[in-house]
């Protein structure tokens, strides 16, 4: 299964019996795994500048950061949230995430999807 390394907190908070762990975990080995970023901006020349910055704040806050992991399963990026605790027991972080240029990646996407495509309908 192709997911994230934050999935088997999401595998044990959504279970329909009661987990003590998760059955699933991710490989994280140097290299194996990509780290995903998420963003949130202002579109320049926005007739609503203030109101999203507002958002943008919001968006930030301890209180969203929080609630953040177990809605969508990404971590905070305020330092100061404090991750749920099946979030903090289950989900990991790669040390060494594989790091490819976007031109790498465009050379690369082709073969890539069809030697997945190959193995997985193998």
């Amino acid at each position: 299964m192709v997911s994230y390394a934050s999935s088997p907190a999401a595998e044990v908070v959504y279970a329909s019996e009661p987990l003590t762990d998760a059955s699933t975990g991710a490989i994280l080995a140097d290299g194996m795994c990509f780290r995903q970023v998420e963003f949130a901006g202002i579109l320049k020349g926005t007739p609503n500048r203030k109101l999203a910055e507002q958002w943008i704040d919001f968006m930030l806050s301890t209180t969203f950061q929080e609630d953040m992991p177990l809605q969508m399963f990404v971590y905070p990026v305020n330092p100061k949230a404090k991750l749920p605790d099946a979030f903090s027991k289950y989900a990991s972080i790669p040390e060494m995430p594989a790091r490819l240029t976007p031109a790498e990646i465009t050379s690369g996407r082709e073969t890539w999807i069809e030697a997945w495509t190959e193995a997985v309908l193998r």
